[in-house]
């Protein structure tokens, strides 16, 4: 069961259960010392009232002592060793198939999720399992062990005391089972909170300079301030429920202990026991609540991170884009066949159906919010469509394993995604087995190796988050240089020209006529007359498609391609006056 819970490996769930093997032996191992100062003792009192000398040989008891000692380092040793090195290796391993799993997710999925909290899941979840992984697991399931196995050797020894030391256990166990009830509901509502002061930091410091120049710096903080300490009463009572069934549990245990005096008391008055038998068995007793009473405070650890272990389980349980991998398409004529799609349960599509062939320039043109974003997202996979196909030179694209599907597209998206890497890096993302001559003649392409010579190490400079040292025309020419690396049969452009000033505008269209010869793009252009040659406009409006054809049949007609090519020229014409004018 832990296995499923934990999400352990097979080698990680056997080696969790050596490890407990081995303590249960070590935490069995402390109980020896205990019986062999009963026997000293024993025998110190029986030579001292049979008026003899003592037999007691001293070198003895230290050989037994020093072969304790060393049973239990050793298994403590082997213990220690197996439970944190199986942490490590299981913790490590985790996260790379959380990591592994997210990409292999629809990005539909990624849109429900806040990035804090996907990062909380891998971050702070883990390293909760991690941290049970490595001290809580094998104590919880070592001192259930000892605490059976002593109870069952203890039987032999005299089962009456037995039965009294174990009396309290199980009401024990219905205590700890009612602090999962009790406390589960208020460690939820806890972490929500806690990803809700996650949200607002990285809020604030993704738009520091929007809230400074806002005037709205003090304000924001005060509001995280309220969600912070929102989140202080949920822990403290979290805290108070979870001691108060564990301290409940102590006292219950101990009461066992008081069960065996009393047993015990009656049965020496009685002359059932000898009181040196009554003192080795209190010894033993009191020892043995020990590994208990550390496996219900590690059970109460346990519940706890049960939050962190169902996030976990929800999202590697979340459904995977699948499809059949190696596929390699013919053709590469792009079909919507009444597509229909939507956003949280509200349509953005409704069903369109056009064709972008091989060989031609598919233009995307509409209002905001059209779904020309949209369309191209899913003629990439990142989303599966709703209702009706998108496939490529006939093939349903839902058949094709997404990362065999990507291999035929080079994109170029308006928001522009770039690593803390060097410049060198970021472009050998469109092909990583490229050569160096590849990647410099790939950057001159789209205008990039003026602006990277003029840096401090050039081709090798490490550009900060996302290319924070970096203009967004700058940026944004760097996303064009990974599509010419790539050379793929189908490109993707989304505004691709937008960040980038006049001056290199035409050089990088330019080369990009060269990128796309021969291959089917699709592209999105709000700046109308950049498409006017394009072989096939296809016009939206609120997610249909109401035209499509050649910019002169479209301007034929008094439609809304018409209308907003005109709007865009008269704006060419807008200029700023002055009041004297």
């Amino acid at each position: 069961m832990l296995k499923k819970i934990l999400h352990l490996s097979d080698q990680g769930a056997r080696t969790i259960k050596e490890a407990s093997l081995w303590l249960t032996l070590f935490n069995l191992a402390t109980l020896l010392p205990v019986i062999l100062l009963a026997l000293i003792a024993d025998e110190m009192i029986t030579n001292y009232f049979d008026g003899g000398r003592s037999s007691i040989s001293l070198w003895g008891y230290w050989g037994i002592a020093l072969v304790i000692l060393a049973v239990m380092f050793h298994t403590y040793k082997v213990a220690y060793h197996k439970e944190y090195l199986t942490s490590g290796e299981e913790d490590m391993r985790l996260r790379m198939v959380l990591a592994d799993k997210i990409r292999k997710l629809p990005l539909s999925y990624l849109g429900k999720r806040n990035l804090s909290d996907l990062t909380s899941i891998i971050m702070d979840d883990v390293t909760t399992l991690a941290h049970i992984l490595s001290q809580t697991a094998t104590e919880l399931i070592s001192g259930f062990l000892t605490g059976i196995a002593a109870v069952v050797i203890l039987a032999f020894y005299d089962w009456r005391l037995d039965i009294s030391l174990a009396a309290c256990l199980p009401i024990v166990a219905g205590v700890m089972a009612l602090s999962k009830l009790i406390s589960e509901r208020t460690n939820k509502k806890n972490k929500q909170r806690k990803l809700e002061v996650s949200d607002s930091l990285q809020e604030y410091l993704e738009n520091i300079k929007v809230l400074r120049t806002a005037e709205k710096m003090r304000d924001y903080q005060r509001q995280v301030a309220r969600k912070i300490k929102r989140v202080i009463p949920g822990l403290i009572l979290y805290e108070l429920l979870a001691g108060l069934t564990i301290a409940i549990s102590y006292n219950i245990m101990r009461i066992g202990l008081g069960f065996v005096i009393i047993v015990g008391s009656t049965m020496l008055i009685a002359g059932k026991i000898s009181l040196v038998k009554f003192l080795l068995f209190l010894f033993v007793a009191v020892r043995v609540y020990e590994p208990l009473t550390s496996a219900c405070e590690n059970l109460g650890e346990l519940i706890s991170a049960l939050v962190s272990t169902g996030r976990i389980h929800d999202l590697l349980a979340y459904p995977e884009q699948t499809g059949q991998e190696g596929v390699a398409p013919q053709e590469f004529d792009i079909s919507f066949d009444h597509v229909s799609f939507g956003y949280n349960d509200e349509d953005v599509l409704h069903d369109v159906s056009f064709t972008a062939k091989q060989g031609e320039i598919t233009a995307l043109v509409g209002p905001s919010g059209c779904g020309k974003s949209t369309l191209c997202k899913l003629a990439a996979r990142f989303w599966d469509v709703q209702r009706g196909t998108v496939s490529i030179g006939g093939m349903d694209i839902n058949g094709i394993a997404p990362e065999t599907l990507l291999k035929n597209y080079s994109i170029v998206f308006q928001d522009v995604v770039l690593f803390n890497d060097t410049i060198y890096n970021n472009i050998k993302i469109g092909k990583e087995d490229a050569t160096r001559e590849e990647i410099i003649a790939a950057a001159k392409l789209a205008r990039c190796d003026e602006f990277i010579q003029r840096l401090p190490q050039g081709y090798d400079t490490v550009i900060g988050e996302n290319g924070k040292t970096l203009s967004g025309g700058e940026r944004q020419r760097l996303s064009i240089a990974r599509a010419f690396l790539k050379d793929a049969p189908i490109i993707l452009l989304d505004e691709s020209t937008a960040s980038i000033d006049p001056e290199n505008e035409t050089k990088i269209q330019e080369a990009i006529g060269k990128l796309i010869q021969n291959k089917t793009v699709l592209i999105i252009a709000h700046k109308l007359r950049s498409i006017v040659e394009c072989d096939k406009i296809v016009v939206l409006q609120e997610g249909r498609l109401v035209e499509t054809g050649t910019h002169d049949k479209l301007m034929e007609q008094p439609g809304l391609y018409h209308k907003l090519y005109s709007l865009q020229n008269e704006s060419l014409e807008w200029t700023v006056t002055t009041q004297s004018e």
